[in-house]
């Protein structure tokens, strides 16, 4: 039995035992002290001393019992009152106890929740490294088969996605792909932007674009290259991207001449590098809502349509075995480096997720830079976040590092890589790559 019931028990006890002897003490009295006998006794004896000591003796003993008594009914109402305040303890002990067990329920109902949810994450993570073990496994397969029959990377008989299923929909449509590229001395460069697979499979158009332009404004040979990257919903991201890549070039050119001390000047500041990058690219912004004036609720331009993340690189041409760069930019690209059969990830426009969210027009104002220099057998990648993704994927990684180390392809060569059938989660590709051979008689041909 509980505690709670024996208390209960011995509360019963005490109170029995009460009883008994109040109903003791009654017969007590009613014996030892009989109404009309001591008063009839002394009026008869009144002379006889002996008889009246006694009488005094026998009053004198019951009431002593009386107080007696007394005494233990006061003893047994403190116990009493110790049984019901240990009861009422009891009870709240009790109570307490009956709550604890669903707190602890709850607790356990949401750990294991909880569990449920990290099982999914990890059986999720665990198919997504054997589609990626899979897709590495095929790619080497189909590499080395290519390479035995002497066609294409992709295989003479590979079914290449670069041929799209559907044509894209909607007014801001483009080309399903587009390539670019030129062998500038020490300095070859090859670019290009494909559609995502998901966008292929539903009908939407790709929403990147690249930009290569020399800078004629500078006085030292400078490249300008740059990827540019729309929202995956916006309604004009398309054209939002390539008027970015083509106003950016403008307004390069625009301060061009004072760029290029800051640039190439040994007492150049980096702050006033990003005040002039930062102007630019407030030009760039107000060129890029000129896409849509007058599509917002109350005609004003609607930013959420043309949100563009950019990123820029400006380039010293010519021989060197140390060249220099300008890494620029807002948004979530990357500019990647393969230095000894390795790729790292050099500069990133946002280093928080916060500030990999950040898009033009908008956030004109938080323009990141940085130099960086380059060595003989280098390769840079700009490149958009839905392809560096890719590049620092251990297998597919290693694939393209494999492909375009220590050579420069033909353009169709590197548009056919760089839209490899490997599976990615769906977004556009853009990527301008820059091989750095130091002098240009040491640069190698162009292989097809």
């Amino acid at each position: 039995m509980t505690s709670t019931t024996w208390l209960i028990i011995l509360l019963v006890l005490s109170l029995a035992g009460n009883a008994a002897l109040a109903f003791r003490l009654v017969r007590t009295d009613r014996a030892a002290l009989p109404p009309a006998s001591v008063p009839t006794a002394l009026a008869q004896s009144s002379g006889s001393n002996p008889e009246l000591a006694l009488s005094e003796d026998r009053l004198e003993s019951v009431r002593r019992e009386v107080t007696a008594a007394h005494e233990l009914l006061r003893g047994r109402d403190l116990e009493l009152s110790r049984v019901r305040a240990l009861l009422k303890e009891a009870q709240e002990k009790s109570a307490a106890a009956a709550m604890q067990p669903a707190g602890l329920q709850q607790e356990l109902h949401v750990a294991r929740q909880r569990l449920r949810t990290l099982e999914g994450e990890v059986r999720g993570l665990a198919r997504e490294r054997d589609d990626a073990r899979s897709d590495a496994d095929g790619l080497k397969r189909r590499l080395a088969e290519a390479e035995a029959e002497g066609g294409t990377p992709l295989g003479p008989n590979a079914l290449s996605p670069a041929i799209p299923r559907r044509l894209p929909l909607g007014r801001d449509a483009t080309s399903d792909s587009s390539v670019d590229g030129a062998d500038l001395g020490p300095l070859v460069v090859r670019a290009a932007s494909v559609r995502g697979d998901r966008a292929r499979r539903e009908g939407e158009h790709r929403r990147e674009a690249f930009l290569l332009r020399f800078v004629e404004e500078m006085r030292t040979p400078t490249l300008l290259s740059a990827v540019a990257a729309g929202v995956p919903h916006g309604r004009w991201s398309q054209s939002a991207a390539d008027r970015a890549c083509r106003n950016l070039a403008a307004q390069v050119a625009r301060y061009g001449d004072t760029l290029g001390h800051q640039l190439y000047r040994p007492a150049g500041s980096d702050g006033d590098l990003t005040g002039l990058l930062r102007t630019a690219l407030h030009g760039v912004a107000h060129s890029m809502r000129l896409v849509t004036r007058g599509e917002g609720p109350g005609g004003e331009p609607n930013d959420a349509a043309i949100g563009v993340a950019l990123t820029g690189l400006l380039s010293r041409l010519g021989d060197s075995r140390q060249r220099e760069h300008v890494a620029f930019g807002i948004g979530d690209g990357a500019l990647m480096v393969l230095r000894d059969g390795v790729w790292s990830s050099v500069f990133t426009p946002g280093e928080t997720a916060a500030e990999r969210g950040l898009r033009l027009p908008a956030a004109a104002q938080q323009v990141r830079c940085a130099r960086l220099t380059t060595r003989p057998g280098d390769l840079l990648a700009l490149c958009s976040s839905s392809l560096a993704d890719l590049l620092v994927r251990p297998e597919v990684g290693d694939w393209f590092a494999g492909r375009w180390a220590g050579r420069q392809p033909c353009l169709t060569s590197f548009l056919s890589e760089v839209n490899v059938p490997v599976r990615s989660p769906g977004g556009d590709r853009t990527v301008v790559c820059l091989w750095d051979f130091g002098d240009a008689r040491e640069t190698p041909p162009a292989e097809s």
